[in-house]
């Protein structure tokens, strides 16, 4: 316990020596429209260039800060870093794109603090609406009614507003629909499995759903895969902020992503008639892809389920063909989480295993169009196919 205490006594020392000696640095992480590809706007975050440790992200040293009373200078060390970035950018005629930073709930609760942001955008002679403020659900529902008269006061004077970390805090919506926000981030533990977790995909398709409702935008924090991007985009997701496209950058290196005009390849969705098939045997998984190609469809190939949810997140595919006994995940299982995060797909299972038992689970939890038995007939398979294409089509227009 003192070994803890000295050393935190340690760090709270250099904290404040690393303000005096301005050891911070910003840097930037680009969000990116998901129609257009190109960046709309980043988030500004803090590190500490420790001069032993080195690079310091905020996670280790802002709990500290926020203790000792720290949280406020260094928050407005970051708003003046940003402003000033942001002018000297545009005195170069740089296109520049709104900078998101991070408020602190002192920050907020400062009864000076519109008065302290009018001053600093006067002082760098920056138009207001090239900065955004982010906020979290529990900041603003810590005191309801200053929050909303800070929110409004700064909405008034052009500044971009957005909810951070939605879903993950304790706020009740009626009371968010007083605050002035233009958009709303999806914390990252609900991106994280988005295209393979059922869960997670009803909550990010349903904050997408509700904020646009609001006339919000929605931000998806923590992308990193291009199964997570193609899921989001299906949804109407606006933007993506995370590793699949930046990392947080220096400013030089995002400048140079602004001049280059640098843009996320987001790829086509192809509408073309495409049938996925999952079967761990690899014979069974030729036989079907020669048959089924000579019909005309865009045929998809996976050796298991998580892999076939992998091909779905990346792919429109309208209908399933899978077997039932497979290793770690069975085609029941399987079907079942292709059927939450995909109800529109129509589901055959072809299995070489009839008993009743995984027959009844198949159709009941799977919803299954079809249970075909292996060894199958080429025409009757060929006609459930076509017939499942069908009411694809019949069901979605």
């Amino acid at each position: 316990m003192n070994a803890l205490h000295a050393a935190r006594l340690a760090l709270e020392s250099e904290l404040l020596h690393a303000l005096h000696a301005q050891e911070f640095v910003v840097y930037y992480q680009p969000r990116v429209d998901l129609v257009s590809g190109r960046i709309d706007s980043a988030e500004a975050l803090i590190r500490w260039r420790h001069p032993q440790r080195g690079l310091v992200c905020p996670g280790t040293f802002i709990p500290l800060a926020e203790e000792v009373g720290l949280i406020e200078p260094i928050g407005n060390w970051v708003l003046d870093t940003v402003f000033g970035q942001q002018a000297r950018w545009l005195g170069q005629q740089i296109d520049v794109v709104p900078i998101a930073v991070n408020l602190s709930a002192a920050q907020l609760r400062n009864g000076k603090f519109v008065q302290n942001i009018v001053d600093a955008l006067s002082r760098h002679a920056l138009p207001a609406h090239h900065i955004e403020f982010e906020l979290t659900e529990s900041m603003v529902m810590h005191d309801v009614e200053l929050a909303a008269a800070h929110l409004q006061a700064l909405k008034k004077l052009g500044i971009q507003l957005s909810l951070d970390d939605f879903g993950t805090g304790h706020s009740s919506l009626a009371h968010l629909q007083r605050f002035p926000f233009d958009a709303v981030k999806i914390d990252r533990a609900f991106i994280r499995d988005v295209n393979c977790n059922a869960g997670n995909a009803a909550i990010a398709t349903a904050v997408i759903a509700m904020a646009h409702s609001l006339h919000l935008r929605v931000v998806a924090e923590g992308v990193e895969t291009e199964g997570q991007l193609q899921f989001l985009r299906r949804r109407r997701c606006d933007e993506l902020q995370g590793f699949y496209f930046s990392e947080a950058v220096p400013a030089a290196q995002f400048e140079t992503m602004l001049v280059e005009k640098t843009l996320l390849a987001l790829g086509h969705q192809v509408d073309e008639d495409t049938l996925l098939i999952v079967d761990d045997e690899p014979g069974t998984l030729q036989t079907l892809r020669r048959l089924l190609r000579r019909e005309g469809y865009r045929v998809l190939t996976a050796s298991g389920g998580q892999e076939g949810l992998n091909v779905l997140a990346l792919n429109r595919v309208q209908v399933i063909i899978s077997d039932q006994r497979m290793p770690n995940m069975s085609g029941t299982q399987f079907m079942r989480i292709a059927r939450e995060l995909y109800p529109d797909t129509i589901r055959i299972i072809l299995s070489g295993f009839t008993d009743l038992a995984a027959v009844t689970d198949s159709v009941n939890q799977g919803q299954l169009f079809k249970f075909m038995t292996k060894p199958w007939d080429d025409g009757e398979l060929v006609r459930n196919i076509r017939d499942a294409f069908r009411l694809h089509r019949q069901r979605n227009g």
